[in-house]
């Protein structure tokens, strides 16, 4: 049971809620510490080709990353990810000249074909690639097996499934994770990364250490949970439990260092946590971008909102799309 590890993305998905404006001094700073405390893995940003006129932790090229990385550190730790469409798979050198050597690529569903292809080349220039398709929740059984298929043809070093709208209750978890501990290559590293948006990702987390086989697991965290919508799964947490049940020996209170000096003064501004509006997107399987669109409109109470939320169209619930809402709840009013 002990080889759970977690993967922080502080720097990566916390970065919907403050812009990504984490400077590199910052960057270097929750890095090191994390290491400090003994975290498995570290997801440092992403790489994007749209131009980046300040120190976040969003890079233009692979060297950039070597402004947040310290000297000592172990940069077999370090993951990017990558969106395919915003960041050309030409522009990225062969491995050897990258400190960076593991990458995340995150896809949605019409995008696989794509994203596999753009996976090959990735691991033809010596990439330790991930796989990390959005919305797992949208799959059919045939489709996801499906997948799994084709994740197992190019034998990626990981395969994430993502609970992107924060839905999964522990039974769907579990159900999703016996079919990939069944069907996914055993050399591939089943990973999960959990929203909270019906305050379930510990309690899921949980249940995954509790059943795991003998596959390697990683599992996403963030400190305090800091990320889009109502958060993520707490990296002080579940190290904590972690220790307690599964015999890890992470030190919490370079974690919370970090929390303290960084992630709470992000907090005491732009607040993620459990919302009614963010469990009612969850509910309808929608982008939580739409629930924080409604809920700024005073005219409406949150049986209004859900009723807005139901009448999203399938092709648009997990592709956020500001002007469709905003035509959807004029033509509502007339």
């Amino acid at each position: 049971m002990r080889n759970i590890k977690i993967l922080d993305c502080t720097l990566r998905d916390g970065g919907y809620i403050n812009n990504w404006d984490f400077d590199y001094n910052t960057s270097k700073s929750i890095i090191t510490n994390l290491v400090n405390a003994g975290i498995d893995y570290i997801e440092i940003g992403f790489l994007s080709e749209y131009p980046i006129y300040e120190e976040k932790s969003v890079f233009n090229d692979i060297g950039q990353l070597n402004y947040v990385i310290d000297n000592n550190i172990d940069t077999n730790k370090l993951f990017i990810m990558i969106k395919p469409e915003n960041f050309p798979c030409s522009n990225i050198p062969p491995a050897e000249y990258s400190k960076v050597k593991n990458i995340r690529l995150i896809f949605k569903k019409q995008q696989l074909d794509s994203a596999l292809s753009y996976a090959i080349s990735l691991i033809d220039k010596g990439y330790n690639v991930f796989i990390n398709p959005t919305f797992c929740n949208r799959y059919t059984e045939n489709e996801f097996s499906h997948l799994i298929s084709k994740i197992n043809d190019i034998v990626p070093c990981g395969f994430t499934i993502v609970d992107s709208i924060g839905s999964l209750n522990t039974d769907q978890t579990l159900q999703l994770y016996k079919l990939c501990d069944t069907l996914l290559n055993k050399n591939i590293t089943l990973c999960f990364h959990f929203h909270n948006n019906m305050q379930l990702s510990f309690s899921n987390a949980c249940a995954l250490v509790n059943n795991n086989s003998d596959r390697e697991l990683i599992i996403d965290t963030t400190i305090m949970g800091i990320g889009r919508g109502a958060g993520n799964l707490a990296t002080e947490l579940f190290t904590e439990y972690l220790n307690k049940y599964n015999g890890k020996k992470y030190i919490i209170f370079p974690i919370l260092n970090m929390a303290q000096e960084y992630i709470l003064p992000i907090y005491n501004k732009v607040h993620w946590g459990y919302s009614i509006p963010y469990f009612l997107s969850a509910k309808n399987g929608c982008h939580p971008n739409y629930a924080k669109y409604l809920s700024e409109i005073k005219e409406l109470n949150y049986e209004k909102i859900d009723n807005m939320l139901k009448l999203i169209s399938d092709d648009k619930k997990t592709n956020y799309d500001e002007k469709y809402i905003s035509t959807l709840f004029f033509s509502m009013k007339k």
